[in-house]
């Protein structure tokens, strides 16, 4: 029912992002023509999500030991997500409009991570094109985190979230758009 969506587009939009230190992690995948996704199918992209996010920090581990075996011993923090526990919100469509707005919180955020970056508000226009979201498009946008200060248990069932409430934030959504027939998830949690 879900597919990853691969294009040279995502896969160079993401290695751009990676290199200049964006702190977003998303996947995008396309739905069946005649599946109505409900939150199984949110879950099952959140799922996606952090299955890569594992992986890429097992990568990440891999080669940091191939340059210095005395990281052969280090014990890494284990990345925890009992998406079972998590409940959505979902947001209404002023909420999803403002997700899309340039003066909005996502895109500052997704401009100025803890250690800055040189992301512009058309690198911005370009993510949000690959997730696609289009606020004018009938959007379903379910929130997994809610607001880390002010609601801390929203975001318990992943370690994943800890490092972003001790001070920059935290994000994870799930975007579907009927028209263009695609389920996508993002997220994010970052300190200094």
């Amino acid at each position: 029912m879900l597919q990853p969506m691969q294009s040279q587009r995502l896969d160079d939009l993401r290695t751009r992002l990676e290199e200049v230190g964006c702190v977003f992690d998303f996947v995008v995948t396309t739905l069946d023509p005649t599946a109505t996704p409900g939150e199984a199918e949110h879950r099952l992209v959140l799922r996606m999500l952090f299955e890569a996010i594992q992986e890429r920090a097992r990568t990440w581990q891999q080669k940091l030991i191939a340059q210095d075996a005395r990281f052969a011993n280090h014990r890494w923090p284990e990345l925890t997500a009992d998406l079972a526990q998590a409940r959505p919100l979902p947001l209404t469509a002023d909420a999803i409009r403002g997700l899309a707005s340039e003066d909005g919180l996502l895109c500052r955020n997704f401009r100025d991570p803890p250690y800055g970056s040189p992301l512009q508000v058309v690198d911005f226009r370009e993510w949000l094109q690959v997730l696609r979201l289009y606020p004018d498009e009938g959007m379903q946008v379910l929130d997994w985190v809610g607001d880390g200060y002010a609601e801390p248990q929203r975001s318990a069932w992943s370690s994943y979230f800890d490092d972003g409430k001790e001070w920059w934030g935290i994000w994870c959504l799930t975007l579907y758009n009927p028209r263009r027939r695609t389920l996508s998830a993002l997220a994010a949690s970052a300190t200094d």
